[in-house]
């Protein structure tokens, strides 16, 4: 695929981001732990074990958790005490708003990269590039490690250019050398996997290495509420179970860094990459009924439809669908709605569809034993950003963020920003509003936060 092309908003960054370059660029010189290969770093010259030891116990340490599918209203169904421990000394969002889709693996990059889906390529969990003329799909071991997915630099890319040292455990897009270059240390999402036990666990191992080799950015992923939500559906039982499975690390991982003497010093932001809707059997749309699947390629189905004409015209199709059903909406690609910046990509399809908030589509009426998730049973996500549904938590606590505030809904792209600036590094191009990024930080001006980024 084509590199991106993502102009820095110049002017508008340059109020936030100036106090720390000078930091940056004098801190960049002196952490490196020594000579690294081209391929993974860029290259770097040597220093002395003490100088880097000394630089790398000075560096900012932040660990970013995602919590995939936890809604921004589960901490409210069920008693979590260490998640209001980091609130009550942190900053939330009243919720945070996916792109979209809002599905895992584009929000998880965007998170990662502060670009909307259009702009980093991974424009749903499953999508076709005509370029390549091949399929991604999350389960597709190899389109996940090929770099030529992920287009746009993630942040452990713009930390080791930097100078720093990553751990990136289960993050969608650390397996791939993005722009050649890899987390120094990251882990690949193939059984056996650990428990969550073991990741909180490796995360302070991380943490006990000599600080010369210690990671200043640190992440890690807990699919329990997706799972419990898809599963059982967001009001559930086992969703309560899985919102206080979660809480518990949490408080492992606090009382780890406690121990450590780290507690005040680390940056932690808990995020998701998306809510969760209940669905029933009874709000399901089946495309076969109104379309024959002979003439178009699938890339994407439910909620959200992605269709290439291959034996009718796309005109053909639209008219077909455009009153198949009352709950599912089709554009062309060129016509979706503007918020959704979910145009410009060659990797978006000819036709994109959704359906409403509940509602599920499928193919035909088979039932596909094999399907992790039964259609129309439980829960789903995916749906408009508009859904306060899809909607997940965002939390920060540490020196780099306000303390004991609650801030407006506001866009993931807004996270990389934020991140970055508790790093102390200077971020790369992106969608994100540094105005919006301030509102998180502490010791900088909160202006009101805004819908939309530097891009629109």
């Amino acid at each position: 695929m084509r590199k991106m092309d993502v102009p820095r908003a110049r002017l508008r960054r340059l109020a936030f981001v100036a106090p720390i370059l000078l930091f940056t660029a004098l801190f960049t010189l002196d952490c490196r732990t020594g000579s690294r290969p081209a391929s993974r770093a860029g290259g770097a010259g040597q220093v002395s074990a003490a100088d880097a030891a000394a630089a790398s116990d000075q560096a900012p340490i932040l660990i970013l958790l995602s919590f995939d599918g936890f809604r921004w209203d589960y901490d409210a169904k069920v008693p979590t005490p260490n998640l209001h421990r980091v609130i009550a000394r942190g900053v939330r969002a009243e919720r945070l708003i996916p792109s979209f889709p809002s599905k895992t693996f584009p929000n998880h990059y965007t998170i990662i990269t502060g670009l909307y889906p259009e702009h980093h390529g991974i424009v749903s969990n499953s999508m076709w590039d005509p370029q390549m003329q091949a399929s991604f799909s999350m389960s597709n071991r190899a389109a996940v490690a090929d770099r030529r997915w992920w287009a746009g630099e993630p942040l452990w890319v713009t930390a080791e250019r930097q100078g720093r040292i990553t751990g990136i455990m289960f993050w969608p897009g650390s397996e791939a050398a993005i722009e050649n270059v890899r987390p120094h240390y990251w882990k690949p999402y193939a059984p056996p996997l650990p428990s969550d036990d073991e990741r909180v666990d490796q995360l302070l191992a991380w943490l006990d290495l000599p600080v010369a080799e210690r990671p200043s950015l640190l992440t890690s992923y807990f699919s329990d509420a997706d799972d419990a939500g898809h599963d059982f559906g967001p009001d559930s039982e086992q969703v309560r179970a899985a919102v206080a499975q979660i809480d518990r690390e949490i408080g492992r991982l606090m009382a780890g860094l406690e121990a450590r003497g780290l507690a005040d010093r680390v940056n932690l932001v808990m995020t998701a990459d998306h809510g969760m809707a209940g669905t029933s059997p009874d709000r399901t749309i089946v495309l076969s009924d109104y379309l024959d699947l002979q003439s178009v390629r699938i890339t994407d189905i439910n909620p959200t439809l992605g269709l290439v004409p291959n034996s009718v015209s796309v005109d053909d199709v639209l008219k077909t669908l455009a009153s198949a059903h009352p709950h599912l909406h089709v554009y062309r690609r060129e016509d979706t709605p503007a918020r959704w910046h979910y145009r410009d990509n060659p990797r978006i399809p000819p036709i994109v569809g959704v359906a409403d908030e509940g509602w599920v589509i499928v193919k035909d009426r088979a039932i596909d034993p094999d399907a992790k998730h039964k259609p129309g049973v439980g829960g789903t996500h995916g749906y408009d950003p508009l859904a306060h549904s899809m909607h997940g938590l965002f939390v920060a606590a540490g020196p780099a963020f306000r303390h004991g505030v609650v801030v407006a809904p506001f866009e993931n792209i807004h996270i990389y920003d934020a991140l970055a600036a508790a790093l102390h590094l200077t971020p790369a191009p992106n969608d994100g509003d540094p105005a919006v990024a301030a509102t998180l930080l502490a010791g900088t001006p909160a202006p009101a936060p805004t819908m939309g980024g530097a891009r629109r």
